[in-house]
Formats: C-alpha cells, sequence, structure tokens
C-alpha cells in the first residue's frame, strides 16, 4: 500500500504551536476591545459626575412647592451661597439638564425646597451637602420665582443669604 497524499494531510508540529499562539492573540484582542468599550463608559460616566454643572435629577411637586434633589457634580464647593444662587437662577432659567418644569401647564413654582449633593452616588449614602429653600414669608401661591423674585427670600442651610 501506498501512501500518496500522506504527507499533504500530515499536521506540522509548528502548525499546531503556532494555532495557539493565534488564538491567544485573538483572544487578547477581544478583551483589549472589550476593556477599551468598558473604560471609555465609565470615563465618560466619571466626566459627567465632574462637570461642576449642577443637575436636578429628583422632583416632586405639591401645590406649586418644588422639592427638588440638585447633584453639584463636584468633588469640592468653595462658595456655597455662590452655588446656592446658581442653582436658583438654573431653576428660574429652567436650565437643568435632566428635569424641566413644566411652565407652560403649571407655571414656575411658588416655593422651592432643595436638597444638594456632591455626586449622585452621595443620594444614595444619604450625604446631604447642603439645604437651599427659595420662599416668600407671606406663602402667597400667586407669586412665582421668575416673575416675582422680588418678593422671595433665599435660605442656605436655615440661614438667609443675599440673592442677586
Amino acid at each position: 500500500m501506498h501512501n500518496y497524499g500522506k504527507k499533504y494531510f500530515q499536521v506540522s508540529p509548528n502548525f499546531s504551536d503556532r494555532l495557539k499562539k493565534g488564538i491567544l492573540y485573538v483572544v487578547f484582542f477581544i478583551i483589549l476591545v472589550i476593556s477599551i468599550c468598558l473604560s471609555t463608559r465609565k470615563y465618560e460616566e466619571w466626566k459627567e459626575d465632574h462637570t461642576g454643572i449642577p443637575d436636578a435629577v429628583g422632583s416632586i411637586s405639591e401645590n406649586n412647592d418644588h422639592y427638588l434633589i440638585v447633584v453639584a457634580n463636584s468633588d469640592k464647593i468653595n462658595d456655597k451661597e455662590e452655588l446656592s444662587r446658581k442653582i436658583i437662577h438654573m431653576c428660574q432659567e429652567n436650565s437643568f439638564k435632566s428635569i424641566k418644569f413644566s411652565v407652560s401647564v403649571n407655571g414656575y413654582p411658588s416655593k422651592l425646597d432643595i436638597n444638594v449633593y456632591l455626586h449622585r452616588d452621595d443620594i444614595e449614602a444619604g450625604k446631604v451637602f447642603c439645604k437651599i429653600e427659595y420662599k416668600t414669608f407671606d406663602n402667597n401661591l400667586a407669586y412665582d420665582i421668575k416673575h416675582n423674585s422680588d418678593k422671595y427670600h433665599l435660605f442656605l442651610d436655615g440661614t438667609e443669604i443675599d440673592f442677586y
């Protein structure tokens, strides 16, 4: 019997080593691509959480009084009063990224009660950074925070501060 063609179907010892190396390279490449994709997503989350631009992430309204949860998106706040004013101005301009007041239906709020957190993770941990209230002394429901701001008083952690 002749073994014609047998040498054509034999696998050289180097071939299996090259195949194993090739498979390892493919697996490594796939892991590398997955790692890059995950790190990019994590970076985007980190970047959003450190922009320094406050964002309202929760809202409840009752009788046109609005209770907000705002995230400062910053590791450190040097001036709480300035942050408080900025958040109130954002409410007046209805300029939060995640939540908008439905001003065409209900008008602007007549009172604001805001809990501020540095980051979203602090909400679950219950780490309130500061508490802001923007209200009138006479609780007149005809007033709103945008059109009657001269009637309102700004409180930061229970102490009245200047609003401008």
